[in-house]
């Protein structure tokens, strides 16, 4: 059956957008599909991406109000509130999530997609055993999308791949030990009394300050003040298993104490995906991408710069594709087999830290960051993200500082071997889709 549309794509997201601007500037029919009533209208915060993605995903770096001012400098607090230390600067940009997508979304526009908004999509459309399109439900009624491929961009929600059949191995959740719920908002401040509380000592101006591990190991709480630009950034992320309402509880507790905090510039909250990707990102006529896809740095729940990245990557299989008029599962293994021997292979070194830490408490992380075993040099590798890697004079310092500490020493220790050991096996991914090889594959994991 001749369909409208080479290309679906299912959420106007960072993925999503970047990947219609992409494919529609190579002369493709894109359409665009956003739930909300304009790309960006969700998931409005700051984001921090690494500088360096922008450029190897070939797509425009944020402009105008998408790109948000930064702090001086980034201290890190212990749980307990008692240490700190300072990160190095870190190579990354923070950006205003909502208007960076908008800038896609016109991006994509002016490429040539069609975008059509207050169009949520339900499931996938299968037929002959393939994805063939999506249902939408849009003004009070039902409609069905034909395309010759679908791309799922659809967030944690992941709503298209999820309705595919089982044994296609799309359909996985990510559990509550999986899962951070975060909110993040900018307000704007009564400059004097914030100046008054920055003379007292509560707060400091331009500098951000990261609690870490106050409600639970993988947690945060992140400030920065702003007199000049006369805002305060505030970010609470609390993994559900302490609660359901617990960031917003402990968000609105933040609010209560400082006076100075008005009303909402801009924000939001919601769950973020902390898991290692999926393993198969890919179905006979379909794609998976950015959050739907679990493409998220486990160390610390940022998405955009794997979502620009893997759109990228997508962006050249679909093209040849289309080209070929093949498809299937095969013709698109490229995109899988491209992120998951690069990207994917860093996140899910991290996925192995990240459930390491799970099984530390608060009072750890207190003894590591007193005895400066847990220092600036570690937080970076996971922001900027890239593997660990110790020097040997700092490494026998932080053995002799942290010596009554040694089980947790070891406890790192073997955690690095393992996370190194799954990186490895992420880089062995299949070039080719055989069934047989992946499912190999797969069972080989090393367990974590």
């Amino acid at each position: 059956m001749a369909t409208e549309w080479d290309l679906l794509i299912a959420g106007a997201g960072p993925a999503g957008c970047a990947l219609a601007a992409k494919s529609a500037a190579r002369g493709f029919r894109v359409l665009l599909l956003e739930k909300s009533l304009e790309p960006g209208a969700g998931r409005d915060w700051i984001v921090d991406v690494e500088n360096s993605a922008f450029e190897v995903a070939g797509v425009p770096f944020p402009g105008g109000e998408a790109l948000w001012r930064e702090p001086e400098r980034t201290v890190m607090v212990s749980p307990d509130g008692e240490h700190r230390f300072e990160l190095p600067p870190t190579p990354l940009t923070p950006v205003r999530n909502g208007a960076y997508v908008r800038q896609l979304a016109a991006w994509a526009v002016k490429s040539g997609a069609c975008l059509r908004t207050c169009c949520n999509v339900s499931r996938a459309l299968l037929e002959g055993g393939k994805v063939a399109g999506v249902v939408i439900e849009a003004d009070g009624g039902g409609e069905t999308i034909r395309a010759d491929l679908v791309a799922d961009c659809t967030g944690i929600s992941g709503t298209v791949r999820r309705s595919t059949p089982e044994h296609w191995g799309l359909s996985d959740t990510a559990g509550p030990r999986d899962i951070v719920v975060a909110r993040r908002e900018v307000r704007r401040i009564d400059v004097e009394a914030a100046a008054k509380a920055v003379e007292e000592g509560i707060l400091p101006d331009r500098l951000r300050l990261d609690r870490t591990g106050a409600h639970g190991t993988y947690s945060v709480e992140a400030v920065h003040l702003d007199l000049e630009g006369g805002f305060i950034d505030i970010l609470v992320g609390i993994k559900p298993s302490f609660g359901i309402d617990a960031t917003d509880n402990r968000f609105d507790e933040i609010l209560r104490g400082w006076r100075f905090v008005g009303e909402k510039i801009f924000g939001d909250g919601g769950p973020i995906p902390i898991r290692r990707p999926l393993d198969i990102p890919a179905a006979d006529g379909l794609l998976v991408l950015g959050d739907s896809a679990c493409q998220v740095i486990p160390a610390h729940g940022s998405g955009t710069a794997s979502a620009l990245i893997s759109a990228d990557l997508a962006s050249e299989t679909i093209a040849r594709a289309i080209g070929e008029r093949r498809f299937d599962r095969a013709a698109l293994w490229d995109y899988c087999f491209r992120f998951q021997t690069g990207r994917g292979a860093l996140l899910a070194y991290y996925d192995v830290m990240r459930k390491f830490a799970d099984t530390l408490d608060s009072s750890d992380l207190d003894e590591l960051m007193a005895c400066k075993v847990l220092t600036g040099e570690e937080v970076f590798s996971g922001l900027v993200p890239e593997p660990f890697k110790p020097r040997p004079l700092p490494l026998v310092k932080k053995l002799v500082r942290g010596y009554g500490s040694l089980p947790l020493l070891l406890g790192f220790a073997r955690t690095g071997l393992k996370a190194r050991k799954v990186m490895r096996h992420f880089e062995k991914y299949p070039e080719r889709f055989d069934r047989g090889e992946l499912a190999d594959w797969s069972r080989r994991i090393p367990s974590y």
